[in-house]
């Protein structure tokens, strides 16, 4: 399984303004992380502490190295948006943070797959089914 320092998690914020950034990266982002890689879009600037915040721009990185920095969250994310394209094609915003969590799942565990049919075989018999009500998050 990869390291903590390479995990991932995608989650729905309602906008990208700092107010609603603020509380997922500080319940997210481990305070022993040395340094945080973002784009370059000046609301983490007022988040991220500076001597922890290194800000990208793609553009130039491509332009001078060759080559873009941020390839863990790109990496994670990009699976994402194609299972969107091609296996669910519309997305629910009921259903939306179980599809993200579909993703993580399978983005941290993507080097585990000589291993994954046994992982994921033991998870189904050990734990407890999901009804459809948690799935959908439905009241009745």
């Amino acid at each position: 399984m990869p390291s903590a320092a390479v995990r991932v998690r995608l989650q729905r914020v309602e906008n990208f303004k700092v107010e609603s950034l603020r509380p997922a990266i500080a319940a997210n982002l481990s305070p022993d992380a040395s340094k945080v890689i973002t784009d370059g879009a000046s609301q983490y600037s007022f988040i991220i502490p500076k001597e922890q915040h290194i800000a990208t721009n793609h553009a130039e990185e491509l332009a001078t190295t060759g080559e873009v920095s941020m390839k863990t969250v790109e990496g994670a994310f990009s699976p994402f948006k194609r299972g969107v394209i091609g296996s669910y094609h519309q997305l629910s915003t009921d259903h939306l943070d179980s599809y993200l969590q579909e993703f993580c799942w399978r983005y941290n565990r993507r080097r585990m797959q000589p291993w994954m049919f046994e992982t994921l075989l033991r998870e189904i018999v050990t734990k407890k089914p999901m009804t459809y009500k948690t799935l959908t998050r439905e009241v009745f």
